[in-house]
Parts: structure tokens; C-alpha cells; sequence
């Protein structure tokens, strides 16, 4: 059997009025101001050296990302646009391959121009068999139309080289760029020998012209901030914007322009340019970074090889004006050094004038956290202070201090404490199954005419403290005192494993404070007091109750009403008892192991159509009508 719990009451606290305090000398904010205005003139230089340094890591790190950025970006742009030519023309070469078509039939020319029309970068396609007819696509100046015509390649002397090349290879592969005078224009091409087995059908090559390229840095570039530019090996101009205007003409012999003799002076000297070691941008990895000065403009160029595209690789690249990147990261750097310069010299102003306020600070702190636990008698006024806000502060915190005080009388601390941690405050209402208790004194309105009224109040109020220290330490919730009864519950707001098992358990605890009080009132020469108990479970409405001003925390529902009947059973089932604690089948059914019950039968109660069963909740097994369950 649990031993019986510790009486615990609540002592009025006694009111603490606070000493009068003498009024600041100095004003709070003034006196801030100043000190803030000082320090930010001393520390303004150490301030700006060092975010400087840090400043600048963070820069460079932003830009050598911006940097990579754009490379990648290139790099996906370009092998979009060759890739499509590797798909078209694998794709027309195995529908020839396998027998889907056959070359020169009518339904040739539909499948080769559908297939030109999803991919509108590839500029012509050249489609032979082993004798030398071949089916050409050229498309045209609006980018939307197709050539079609049908000519004999044997009498196109760089044909005829491509295709007797093509004859002696197996696999598909992108030759060097060729200039066609008839197109007047240079362009990377794709070429696919067409086999079925080992017999030799022809091919077919797909280009993609140095202009179709060059309309795709122009694109990527932003003048005159940046401009991109592609490298067919070391020195050779694969595209720039600058080739869009007609005047660089190539040939035959000469089908890209060298670095040299292009005409952009910025890349012209692009392999032996200066290595990009004085800006601290670091390129990524695979990538090339140099700097460039042209007519007193310093320019930085980064450029990174692809390959997969020819025996030699394609390089991808942009160079870009040296103060476009400087002016916005000089930007950056003074709107860093004024943020940091404001923030530094507000966090010195604040540790300053810490050592004068913290103090307050600190108790006002410690006081709020007891409040907050509804501690209002650990809560100490706030001391004097030499700053009139301060002293405002310690004037206003006292005054509510003493009204709370005063307040935290009539207030339930538990049961707020219990609402504000599971979060219930304002909550509305809900319903649960709790364990419902009634208390309540046999004999008191006899008892109470030999009493002056204050000896009234004391004895209820003492009676009380009793009932309450026992439901509050098997965590259980005072819902209201009515006269000398005690109504209480177990499982809101706060979830209980078992309620009905925590209340039997109080309901025990008070049975045996109950005999501790009688055998000192019989010492004393008084009459004893008795004690009737109900228990009962049931499912019930909780939470916030009442009119808009007043609210109370409590339960409505059936259960209530059979509880208190429970209660008013004790007088017949045992009505010269010292305690009688009466319990209902529903508490009996889940009470565990080690509660000793005794059956007293089946009663009908007022207001109840059922009958109730009824336990009799004893603390140790003993003898009597009924049997020890």
C-alpha cells in the first residue's frame, strides 16, 4: 500500500511592497546614442580592414562560381547542337540500314525533311549510295524551308574525297570543317557509312555551320560587358558574333580563321596571354584563366576544351571587361563594410552598457521565468537604478508583481501550470474519458452550528488543503470546491496512463490523512471528522466553460451527475464509517493489480435509469458482507 502523502498547504504569501526609488540621472537613450557615436569612430578602421580581407575571399569565391556557371552553360548549348546531328543522323541511317527506306524512293525525301524539321540547327544533310547519286538537303535563309535536289557527286571534287573517306571507315565520325564555296559558308560535319552486314549501302553526313554556332554564342554573350567565343583546336575561330556580319570571308584551303588573323584583339594573342594570377579568381577545374589589356581596358578570359567533336578538340570560351566584374563587387564591398560597420559598432555600444544594465536585465529575467511557473512568492521587486527608464521599468514590474500576487489567490496554479504546458490555454473544449472524484464531509452542516464562522473557515479551509495535497500528487486536477465537497478529475488537461487507478490511489491517501486528522482531533478532545468518496469513469465534455468574462476549466456530461450520486450512496452502504470511498464498475474493470475491493451490490440512484454496481475501495483486505475482489 502507498504510504499516505505529505499534507501540503499553501501559505498566504505576504505582500511585499517595494522601497520607493530614487528617479535616474541620466537618460537611457542619450546616454546610448553617445556612447555608440564613439565607439563607431574608433573602431570604424579596424572594422573595414577586416571585412575587407573577408569580404574579398567571398567575392572571388562568388565569381569563380559565376565563372564556372557560364562555362557549363556553353558547354550544354554546344553539345545540344552538335548532338542533334549525331541522333538525325544515326537515326536516318538506321532506318536505310534495316529496310524502313530505300534510297530515291518518294517516300525518302518526306522522312529526310521531317527529320531536318526537329532539328533546325543542322544546316544541310547529304544522303549517297556507293555509286555517287545522292539525295541533298539544304536548308534555307528563313531557317523554316528545305532544298531538296538530287545530284551526282562524283563531279563535286570534295564530295567525291568525303565519300571515297567514308567508303574505308566502319564507324560514324565528325570530320574537320569544311567550307562549300556553293553555300559560302563553313561547317562542322557528321559522317555515317550505311551498312547492312558487310555490304556497303552509302552514307550520309549532317553539317552544322560555323554561322548556326556563331548565332549561338551571340546568344550566350552580353556586350559590351561579355562576349563568347568557340576554338577549333589551339587557334582556329569556330564561332564569335563577329562572323554574323559577312566580312570575314573563308576558303577551301582556309576554311576557319586563325586567332591572328581574325580580327578581335582581345584573343588574337589568347596562347600567350598572362595567366589570370592577380585578380585571385580561381577557374575550375579543366578550365583556362588569362587577362588581357587592350587600349588600357583589362579583359579576363577563360575558355575549356571539349572533345568528342573531331581529332581536335573544341574549346568554349568568353572573355569579359575586368571593371564590369569589379563595379558590382565593389558595390558589394561597401554595402558589407557599412552593415558590418553599424553591426560592430552597435554590438560594442551594447557590451558597454551591459556592465551598467545588466543587472536589472538579469533579475527582471529570473523574476519573468517565475512568474511564468505562476511562482509569485520567489518573485523579488526590482532594485533602484540609475537610468529613468530602467527605474520606470522597476516601477512598473513591483505594481504587477502585487496585483499578481493577489491574483495568484483566487487563480488554480496547478491547473493553469498544467494548461500552458500541454497547450490548452484557449483551447475550447473537448471530449475524453476521465476518472471523476467527489469528496464530500458527513455531518458538517450539524458540525458547523457549534462553530463561530471564522472557526467555519478554518476548519473547511484546513479540510481542503488536505483533499487537495492528496488529488495533486497523484496528478490530478481540482476542478471546484462547493462548500466543504471537492470535485476533481484525472486525465485532462494533461494525458494519465490510467486515471481511474490515480484517483483510487488519492482517494486512499486521503482515507489515511482522514484517520491521522481524527486520532489528533480525539486527542484534542473534538469530534471526528468523516469523509464520503465517489469514483466513477466516464466519458465526459472538458475544457473552457463559461461566459465570455468568466471561464472556467472544468467538465460537464452524464458521468459528473453519477459520480456525486456514488458520493450520496455512502450514507446508506456504510453510514457510521470514519471513510467510504464507493466505486463504479467502470473504475472496477480497469483498476490493476493491488487494489482491494469489496462488492456492495447494485443500487438505483436518482436520475439514473440503470442500476449502478457498486465497490467499496478499502485500504487492506477485511472482513464484512460482500467479497474481497
Amino acid at each position: 500500500m502507498k504510504s499516505a502523502p505529505t499534507r501540503m498547504t499553501d501559505p498566504a504569501p505576504k505582500r511585499i511592497v517595494s522601497g520607493e526609488l530614487k528617479p535616474g540621472n541620466l537618460a537611457l537613450m542619450p546616454t546610448l546614442m553617445l556612447s555608440i557615436g564613439l565607439l563607431v569612430l574608433l573602431s570604424a578602421g579596424l572594422i573595414v580592414a577586416v571585412n575587407w580581407v573577408t569580404g574579398r575571399a567571398i567575392v572571388q569565391e562568388f565569381a569563380t562560381r559565376l565563372i564556372a556557371r557560364g562555362l557549363s552553360i556553353q558547354e550544354i548549348a554546344l553539345r545540344r547542337h552538335l548532338d542533334a546531328a549525331v541522333d538525325q543522323a544515326t537515326f536516318i541511317a538506321d532506318a536505310i540500314g534495316d529496310g524502313r527506306y530505300k534510297l530515291f524512293e518518294p517516300a525518302l525525301d518526306d522522312f529526310i525533311s521531317g527529320t531536318m524539321a526537329a532539328a533546325p540547327q543542322i544546316g544541310g544533310l547529304i544522303l549517297a549510295d556507293p555509286s555517287g547519286k545522292a539525295l541533298r538537303v539544304v536548308r534555307g535563309a528563313s531557317n523554316t524551308t528545305l532544298q531538296l535536289d538530287h545530284p551526282d557527286i562524283t563531279g563535286d571534287r570534295q564530295l567525291a574525297e568525303i565519300a571515297d573517306e567514308i567508303r574505308l571507315r566502319k564507324d560514324a565520325y565528325w570530320g574537320p570543317p569544311v567550307y562549300r564555296e556553293r553555300a559560302q559558308t563553313t561547317s562542322l560535319n557528321y559522317r555515317v557509312p550505311i551498312r547492312k552486314g558487310d555490304v556497303y549501302l552509302g552514307f550520309v553526313t549532317l553539317a552544322v555551320s560555323t554561322r548556326a554556332l556563331s548565332i549561338l554564342v551571340k546568344e550566350l554573350s552580353e556586350p559590351p560587358r561579355s562576349a563568347a567565343f568557340m576554338l577549333y583546336g589551339r587557334d582556329r575561330i569556330l564561332a564569335h558574333r563577329a562572323m554574323l556580319d559577312g566580312n570575314r570571308k573563308a576558303s577551301e584551303d582556309v576554311p576557319l580563321h586563325t586567332l591572328r588573323t581574325f580580327g578581335d584583339r582581345v584573343i588574337e594573342n589568347y596562347s600567350s596571354a598572362q595567366p589570370l594570377d592577380t585578380a585571385g579568381i580561381t577557374p575550375p577545374p579543366g578550365a583556362v584563366a588569362r587577362q588581357q589589356a587592350v587600349d588600357g581596358e583589362l579583359y579576363f578570359i577563360f575558355a575549356q576544351e571539349i572533345s568528342g567533336y573531331g581529332d581536335l578538340p573544341i574549346s568554349t570560351g568568353a572573355y569579359v571587361l575586368a571593371r564590369a566584374v569589379d563595379a558590382p563587387l565593389r558595390l558589394f564591398y561597401w554595402a558589407s563594410v557599412i552593415a558590418l560597420f553599424m553591426l560592430g559598432a552597435s554590438l560594442i555600444a551594447a557590451a558597454l552598457m551591459a556592465g551598467t544594465i545588466s543587472g536589472p536585465i538579469r533579475r527582471a529575467a529570473r523574476s519573468a521565468a517565475a512568474i511564468g511557473t505562476l511562482d509569485f512568492d520567489k518573485v523579488a521587486p526590482l532594485e533602484y537604478s540609475r537610468f529613468r527608464e530602467i527605474n520606470d521599468l522597476a516601477h512598473s514590474f513591483n505594481a504587477m508583481l502585487d496585483g499578481l500576487r493577489a491574483f495568484g489567490r483566487y487563480v488554480p496554479r496547478t491547473l493553469v501550470t498544467r494548461l500552458v504546458k500541454e497547450g490548452r490555454v484557449g483551447a475550447g473544449t473537448e471530449e475524453r474519458e476521465l476518472a471523476i472524484m467527489f469528496t464530500d464531509i458527513v455531518g458538517f452542516t450539524a458540525a458547523c452550528e457549534k462553530l463561530t464562522a471564522r472557526e467555519v473557515a478554518e476548519y473547511i479551509n484546513h479540510h481542503l488543503a488536505l483533499v487537495a495535497a492528496c488529488v495533486e500528487q497523484e496528478g490530478g486536477t481540482i476542478d471546484k470546491f462547493i462548500g466543504d465537497a471537492v470535485m476533481a478529475f484525472w486525465g485532462a488537461p494533461g494525458r494519465v496512463e490510467n486515471p481511474a487507478a490515480s484517483a483510487c490511489r488519492a482517494a486512499l491517501a486521503i482515507q489515511l490523512e482522514i484517520a491521522a486528522e481524527n486520532r489528533r482531533r480525539t486527542a484534542a478532545g473534538l469530534e471526528p471528522v468523516r469523509i464520503r468518496i465517489g469514483i466513477h469513469m466516464g466519458t465526459v465534455v472538458v475544457g473552457d466553460i463559461g461566459a465570455p468574462n468568466r471561464i472556467n476549466y472544468t467538465i460537464v456530461g452524464d458521468a459528473v451527475n453519477a459520480t456525486q450520486r456514488l458520493e450520496s450512496l455512502g450514507k446508506s452502504v456504510d453510514p457510521d464509517a470514519e471513510s467510504i470511498t464507493l466505486v463504479s464498475r467502470e473504475v472496477f474493470e480497469i483498476l490493476p493489480d493491488g487494489f482491494h475491493l469489496v462488492s456492495r451490490g447494485s443500487h438505483r440512484v436518482k436520475g439514473k435509469l440503470d442500476c449502478l454496481d457498486v465497490y467499496q475501495l478499502v485500504a487492506k483486505p477485511k472482513g464484512g458482507s460482500g467479497d474481497t475482489i
